[in-house]
């Protein structure tokens, strides 16, 4: 059985977009940095990403401003150890702890992300993102680039560069040579999603959710897993829900989350089946968030600022 590629694509693009917004832009309940946080990580290329993406691949239209070359992107460094949740004699804690006493502090991370897309046991598409990107601040600022793949072919379909100030979105289209930049305001991009509705979801799902701890990029981290019905989707998140309805995916979302002592996610996977022109896709993303830092500055681009 041959599977159309821009069903697979699709399928991918969906899951990615939607759990970008879901579960990134809020990582609402953060703290600076956790206990045994790695200070430095090499980054991987793979969205956002952290992309900075909307629910349709952007399409940038060159201008007569020429292409840039780049701000470099800040170097993290360590910060004090986060405080959280009590740990007992081996290092265990309460996750619910964990997110009631995690603070605000405005931090930077780098986020890596990886989204595939199969039906009948073939690989659709890929798409794939990695930044370093603040949370716990109002417009998310960062730099980000997020590229795709289709099948076998390792020529990006798609390659997005995102450099986000706070005041203004700036994006080029890497695919083509000498594109230029193009500036968006922040506001039309808004989210107000927020990671911490699914988590307590999760937390509040019962011990079932709760796989214990682990180690997730180094740091002691607390699994917490389900399947989400659609009715608890519809509860949690009213707007994802109905996007995949929408898509044909009513069958809910499996979600497993790891967060540190201070409340602070450091990597979470999500995935779902939808049926996209007639054929049962799965769809899954993963990311992860390393080099936890201050919060940076991100500034636009040479040729955009002047």
């Amino acid at each position: 059985m041959t599977i159309r590629r821009t069903t697979l694509t699709a399928a991918a693009t969906l899951l990615a977009l939607s759990a970008v917004a879901a579960c990134n832009d809020g990582d609402a309940q953060s703290a600076p940095t956790a206990a045994g946080a790695p200070a430095t990580a090499s980054p991987t290329t793979s969205a956002t990403p952290t992309p900075t993406a909307s629910a349709t691949e952007p399409t940038p239209t060159a201008s007569a401003t020429a292409s840039a070359t780049p701000t470099p992107t800040p170097t993290p460094t360590a910060s004090a150890t986060a405080t959280g949740a009590p740990v007992d004699a081996t290092g265990a804690f309460d996750p619910a702890v964990a997110l009631a006493n995690a603070d605000r502090t405005p931090y930077a991370a780098t986020e890596t992300m990886k989204t595939t897309a199969t039906a009948g046991g073939q690989v659709g598409s890929v798409l794939t993102g990695t930044g370093r990107v603040n949370y716990n601040t109002p417009t998310r600022e960062g730099r980000t680039e997020t590229k795709m793949t289709l099948g076998d072919s390792d020529e990006p379909t798609l390659w997005m560069e995102t450099i986000n100030t706070g005041t203004t979105i700036f994006m080029r289209d890497r695919t083509k040579p000498g594109s230029a930049w193009r500036a968006e305001d922040p506001s039309d991009k808004a989210r107000a999603d927020d990671i911490t509705a699914y988590v307590k979801a999760l937390v509040d799902a019962g011990p079932a959710a709760r796989k214990g701890m682990e180690q997730k990029n180094g740091v002691p981290a607390y699994h917490l897993g389900t399947r989400l019905t659609a009715a608890q989707m519809k509860a949690v998140d009213p707007k994802e829900y109905q996007k995949m309805v929408d898509k044909g995916a009513e069958g809910g979302k499996q979600i497993d989350v790891w967060i540190d002592r201070a409340g602070r996610i450091l990597a979470q996977t999500q995935s779902m089946k939808m049926t996209t022109g007639g054929t049962a896709v799965t769809s899954t993303i993963t990311l992860t968030y390393t080099d936890f830092g201050p919060r940076e500055t991100f500034t636009a681009p040479t040729a955009a600022a002047s």
